[in-house]
């Protein structure tokens, strides 16, 4: 069965909300409550310390503006740039400034879970990957059959999820793989035609099935898209049963 959402992110509300101590706007783009996928946009407030945490599925952040910085060192993100963990994977705390804006995108509802939480430690998935890494680190490549077209890839080719970012100059008809574990399709600069739509940045379109999901065409002045693919991770978790997925569930609806 093919799935596919189409989100204009310009039509979504914004909300102020806060977790844990944490203040931030939020968007919720895609619910998850029909099985399908989970997405969201936040923009944290300036924050030393958001709290550790993981979800239930696997999920892509896409850094849209501002940094983040990960613990002890690890990694520095300034936008544009992508975090990956897969489901049950704990991570933060992390500190978050200078007008910090992100998509978090989910394959279906993930929920979240603090790590003072001694339940969900005992549920940490000890072999989840986790991955980040700055679009300004990868230089752009030639986009082979288009002319003027480029792209950068934001993931190792052996890494199971896929992360890559696209350039094309007007009227290019992008076409990918099947998707068969879910891919959003995120507007980054530009505009492109999605199922008839035109799409501004940064709204996207999600698509999973194991047929070829109809290209997506940019608009006149050229576009910028990220491809953020999942793997087999995405058929893992999730909010199914059990006290740790209510809670999961409800602290989440708490937050947005």
């Amino acid at each position: 069965m093919q799935q596919c959402y189409v989100v204009d992110s310009a039509n979504a509300p914004w909300k102020r909300s806060a977790s844990e101590g944490v203040s931030f706007e939020c968007q919720v783009l895609l619910s998850g409550d029909d099985g399908g996928p989970e997405a969201m946009r936040f923009r944290f407030d300036d924050c030393p310390s958001v709290y550790a945490h993981m979800h239930l599925t696997p999920q892509f952040q896409l850094l849209l503006g501002g940094a983040m910085d990960f613990p002890r060192g690890v990694k520095h993100l300034e936008a544009l740039a992508i975090h990956y963990t897969d489901h049950n994977m704990p991570y933060g705390p992390f500190a978050v400034s200078g007008g910090h804006d992100m998509l978090v995108l989910h394959p279906r509802a993930g929920g979240i879970i603090s790590m003072a939480n001694l339940q969900a430690r005992r549920k940490i998935n000890l072999r989840g990957r986790l991955f980040a890494s700055l679009a300004s680190d990868t230089e752009w490549q030639p986009l082979p059959d288009i002319d003027s077209g480029a792209f950068k890839l934001l993931m190792p080719h052996d890494f199971g999820p896929a992360a890559v970012v696209v350039r094309v100059p007007a009227h290019a008809a992008l076409a990918m793989p099947a998707p068969e574990f879910g891919r959003y399709e995120v507007v980054l600069e530009g505009s492109v035609i999605m199922e008839g739509q035109e799409i501004a940045p940064p709204g996207f379109r999600y698509v999973r099935g194991d047929t070829v999901a109809a290209p997506i065409i940019s608009g006149e002045n050229g576009a910028s898209v990220a491809f953020l693919t999942f793997d087999q991770n995405a058929l893992e978790g999730g909010i199914i049963e059990g006290s740790l997925a209510v809670e999961a569930a409800e602290a989440m609806a708490r937050a947005i």
